[in-house]
């Protein structure tokens, strides 16, 4: 490799990508500028070497804090002999930073268990001497030398080391003190772990030690934002071991999002969140956080520490899925080679204590093994821990072997089916299927009756999605029912057929029976003895829901939308005599049915008429009468051992109970329901059903302001909505996202709104997408959720879905521009503010047009170009209000003319600001820069001065905003050294505001203050 630039333009390339953010791509390009000083011309005259000096010192710096597996020691070895051949290639800058990459290679070998325990502690000897003959502070070598007596197992010269490190002096070569922090909470953690192995409990000191060392560093009182994440991982343990289950579940949404993406994250960052997966019952998102980084292809080859620690993990998660009876579910293993669970149990086990072994080896002690058989004998916690983010439930297990195929029964299965529909489980459906395909498969003769059973089930699958085919299948069946003498099946068959047709759209209705006349038969047959109550009752019901969804969809049982009363608005009985008749005929039935009610299925049917007699109620404006209806149906398809079948009514009634504004009571309905699906110790109900309680708790924990209650609702409804594979989960992570927001969980927040973005976009649902990308950017703040929102934001706002809704698209758009500015993705951000600029002039939104040309002055500038392509579009902003005020003069009213007046001003002012916000201060008032530097303060200036002019001419409207850019202006005036002329600038705000003048919001308190503030500082000036 050859190269034609000069060392000083090597030199200026090494540290211009100093600022590039850390990842492959910046290890990629420090690796070539070191090739390039490896070839540079006359490499041995100072300048060469100083050259390749800073080229090897910014790669060690970007493996450093850029990989996972760093291998910085031989980069800093060679920077150290080179040091000491030609001390002169070593200003003293690149001095210092040979002094600090000392560290990384330390802690490089550390972790590389091949590398011996005398070359480790030589490398520190080394470390020792630089530093002292520097004349520098020991504190980061004690630091290390602790880290070194832990790994090695000495734990009197640990004690000694971190006595001695806390003791030493901080100097500019000291640690950050987040990192610090960061490593003394692991000591305690570590320390925590191991006696916690010992007996359950007792290391609590330990880690509520390491908490709280870590929540500054957490709240983000020290920069050091790479630490957050791995803190976040390093907590869950603690947090788990303490019980304060809440917090762990926070932690690890939040820090999972923020560590996946992080460029040197490795095993060690990630295993504690497959960890608590394994630990919490959320086997599900375990196995999807498993895919995912076998999919990354993580650099964890020259991590052992890490590597160890993740296969520790993943033998936990495969453990669990043993327990589960899942053991033969396929899972990615090393290599991106799919195994068993089962088989990646045992491979991962050993896996994690060979790498343990390896340590312990070069340690001659057992320690690192006794930790990671501590870890593998790690229980779960709790049961289940909803998340927000996550499958709900395992992926199907692998096909059994065609070899052996289990021969089905078909009788047996028609008989589990039969028994199932006996108590209306919802598992019916399926059974009735799985019978159907083995009768067929298998070429069982079924006799009539059979044959009509079959039929009438499978008719009832079809009815959801095809009406009217549906009701000719009823028909066939009650035809086969007849013939089999089988008259009250024949009779229920045909009702289903005439309750199915109702439902078919405008032309294909297959011609039903009058429902009337099959009720009037159905009546004359029972009194006769002919059909049983249960076939009877079945007849009679149908043909109440059919006037019940005449009168009003709620009143027969779709509660998915509206609210009781939305019916009965504004009159206490808007249904009329008509409801008086239905209410009569369900009482009828009712009694019908009192005296057979112990014969099976009978007490259903009176529970279904007492339901819909108590949606009836609500609808007509009687909630007391509801209420207590609506009680009595649950409870009578509790005693019919039913619990799924109390859903309806129980969602009702807490419906019912928050529109009466009985929070309270609605609460208790909801919790009882659901914790008495809970104590049966079985799927009770199904989890579509399970969600839409916990979806409908969330609202009455809202409608009373309860936060964080309302969050845990949305957490398991998220989750159950997933384990049903269906419901609206993107909406409902949506909500979840905007309680989080509203709780201050931005962290955690983001990482759900993420995932709701993600769904929207599928969906293609506009309203929500709006929503999510307006909460995703208050909870964006950290550049790895940055990248992650940006990323879906740029596909929101470009997707090729055509958008119904064009001011959300612009609202989206303008979003996604912000979003990569705040990344530093300035190239994309142009693209998407030209984008949003054009959305906002066809909507004819001047002020966003105006907003969008101010941001793009300010992109220019903060992506280093040259300051006039931001004057320009300060300038095209200025022309804009201009045009508009000169277009629309006759259509503006005073107010919008006043608004485009104002932001004149504002434009002036920002335009002021932009000129100056890159002047380094105290800049020197010499030679070129000084003369540049001068210049931009001067037209600074200038411009503030315009807006003063600006504001004022806006009357009292403006006045605040004029004694603002004048307060500007007086304090670049006084950077300049005019301070008279900023002490004239000072007696015009202050006359602007006379004695007495009112004061409501303490606007001119703030001035008359920063006022002082500046007549202070020109005071110490001028002494």
């Amino acid at each position: 490799m050859t190269t034609s630039r000069t060392p000083a333009q090597l030199r200026g390339e090494t540290g211009a990508q100093g600022l590039a953010p850390h990842g492959p791509e910046r290890v990629a390009r420090a690796e070539e500028l070191v090739a390039a000083a490896e070839e540079l011309p006359g490499p041995d005259t100072r300048e060469g070497r100083a050259a390749l000096a800073e080229a090897l010192l910014h790669l060690a710096a970007s493996r450093a804090l850029g990989t996972g597996a760093r291998v910085c020691a031989p980069l800093v070895a060679r920077a150290l002999d080179l040091q000491d051949a030609h001390p002169d290639a070593f200003g003293e800058e690149a001095g210092f930073a040979l002094l600090w990459s000392l560290r990384w290679a330390v802690e490089d070998v550390l972790g590389d268990p091949a590398v011996p325990a005398a070359d480790v502690e030589e490398w520190l000897s080394v470390m020792s001497r630089r530093h002292a003959r520097a004349c520098l502070s020991q504190r980061a070598v004690h630091a290390r030398e602790f880290m070194v007596a832990q790994d090695l197992g000495d734990g009197p010269r640990a004690v000694r080391a971190y006595d001695a490190w806390l003791e030493a002096e901080r100097d500019e070569s000291a640690d950050c003190a987040g990192c610090e922090l960061a490593w003394r909470g692991q000591a305690h953690a570590a320390r925590a772990q191991r006696a916690d192995a010992v007996r359950a409990g007792a290391g609590a000191a330990d880690d509520e030690a390491a908490l709280r060392l870590w929540e500054p560093v957490l709240r983000g009182d020290y920069p050091c934002a790479s630490r957050r994440s791995t803190l976040l991982a390093d907590s869950l343990p603690p947090l788990l071991r303490l019980g304060r289950i809440e917090e762990a579940r926070s932690r690890h949404v939040a820090g999972y999002l923020l560590v996946r993406d992080a460029p040197a994250a490795g095993g060690a960052a990630l295993a504690p969140h497959l960890e608590f997966c394994a630990r919490t019952g959320n086997e599900p998102r375990g196995l999807e956080i498993l895919t995912e980084e076998q999919g990354a292809h993580r650099r964890q080859d020259g991590d052992q520490a890490g590597k160890g620690a993740w296969m520790a993990s993943v033998a936990q998660l495969t453990r669990r899925l043993v327990e589960l009876g899942r053991g033969d579910l396929p899972v990615p293993g090393p290599g991106g080679r799919p195994r068993t669970a089962a088989a990646l149990e045992e491979e991962a086990a050993s896996l994690a204590l060979e790498a343990a072994a390896r340590f312990d080896a070069r340690a001659a002690s057992e320690h690192h093994r006794a930790a990671v058989r501590a870890r593998l004998a790690l229980r779960p916690c709790v049961r289940r821990l909803p998340l927000g983010v996550g499958p709900g439930a395992l992926p199907p297990g692998a096909p059994a072997a065609p070899a052996e195929p289990a021969a089905p029964d078909p009788h047996g299965m028609l008989a589990e089916a039969r028994r199932l529909s006996a108590l209306g489980h919802p598992a019916a459906a399926t059974a009735w299927v799985a019978a159907d395909d083995a009768v067929t498969r298998g070429g069982v003769e079924l006799g009539q009756g059979e044959q009509a059973e079959v039929l009438d089930h499978l008719a009832m699958l079809l009815a959801r999605r095809d009406p009217a085919a549906g009701a000719a299948r009823f028909t066939e069946a009650a035809r086969l029912f007849a013939g089999a003498g089988l008259p009250g099946e024949a009779l229920a068959c045909r009702a289903r057929a005439v309750f199915s047709a109702s439902f078919a759209p405008e032309g294909t209705r297959v011609p039903p029976e009058p429902i009337g006349v099959l009720c009037s038969e159905a009546r004359r047959l029972h009194a006769e003895g002919s059909v049983g109550t249960r076939h009877a009752t079945a007849v009679l019901l149908t043909g109440a829901r059919m006037r019940a969804r005449e009168l009003s969809p709620w009143a027969d049982g779709d509660e998915e939308d509206g609210t009781p009363f939305d019916a009965a608005r504004g009159a206490p009985d808007a249904l009329g005599p008509a409801a008086d008749a239905l209410d009569a005929e369900l009482a009828d039935l009712i009694a019908l049915a009192e005296p057979d009610r112990a014969a099976p299925g009978v007490r259903a049917r009176v529970a279904e008429a007492t339901e819909t007699r108590g949606r009836l109620a609500a609808q007509r404006g009687a909630p007391a009468r509801a209420a207590e209806l609506l009680t009595a149906a649950a409870e009578l398809f509790h005693e019919d051992g039913r619990p799924w079948a109390a859903t309806g009514p129980e969602l009702a009634l807490a419906r019912l109970l928050m529109d009466m504004g009985d929070h309270k009571r609605a609460d208790e309905v909801l919790s009882g329901a659901l914790e008495e699906d809970r104590a049966e110790g079985r799927a009770a109900r199904t989890a579509h059903d399970r969600a839409r309680l916990h979806l409908l708790h969330a609202d009455v924990h809202a409608a009373q302001g309860l936060l964080t209650d309302e969050a845990a609702s949305l957490r398991c409804a998220v989750h159950e909505f997933r384990a049903a594979g269906e419901g609206d989960v993107p909406r409902a992570m949506l909500r979840l996202g905007g309680c989080l927001l509203a709780l201050e969980e931005t962290d955690e927040a983001a990482a759900v709104l993420v995932g709701a973005l993600d769904g929207l976009l599928e969906a293609a649902d506009e309203t929500g997408i709006v929503q999510a990308c307006v909460w995703l950017g208050h909870a964006s703040g950290r550049p790895e959720q940055l990248r992650e929102a940006a990323g879906l934001l740029r596909r929101a706002a470009l997707g090729p879905q055509p958008w119904q809704d064009r001011h959300g698209r612009a609202v989206v758009t303008h979003l996604a521009a912000d979003t990569h500015r705040a990344g530093h993705r300035f190239a994309e951000a142009e693209e998407l503010y030209a984008g949003a600029e054009e959305l906002w002039r066809a909507l004819g939104d001047h002020h966003a047009v105006i907003r969008t040309l101010h941001a793009r002055a300010w992109l220019a500038r903060e992506s280093g170009a040259e300051v006039g392509g931001s004057l320009r579009r300060m300038d095209a902003a200025q022309e804009e209000i201009a045009a508009v005020l000169r277009r629309e003069e006759a259509e503006l009213d005073e107010e919008q003319r006043l608004r485009l007046r104002l932001e004149v001003g504002h434009t002036f002012r920002q335009t002021a600001e932009l000129l100056i916000e890159p002047v380094p201060l105290p800049f020197p008032l010499s030679g070129e820069q000084g003369e540049a530097a001068l210049a931009c303060y001067e037209q600074g200036i200038a411009y503030a001065d315009r807006a003063v002019e600006a504001f004022h001419a806006c009357g009292e409207a403006g006045l605040h905003e004029a004694t603002s850019a004048e307060l500007r202006a007086a304090g670049l005036e006084a950077d300049l050294g005019r301070y008279e002329a900023a002490v004239v600038r000072l007696t015009r705000v202050r006359a602007t505001y006379p004695e007495g003048t009112p004061d409501p919001h303490g606007t001119v308190t703030e001035r008359m203050s920063e006022a002082g503030a500046l007549e202070v500082r020109i005071e110490n000036a001028l002494s």
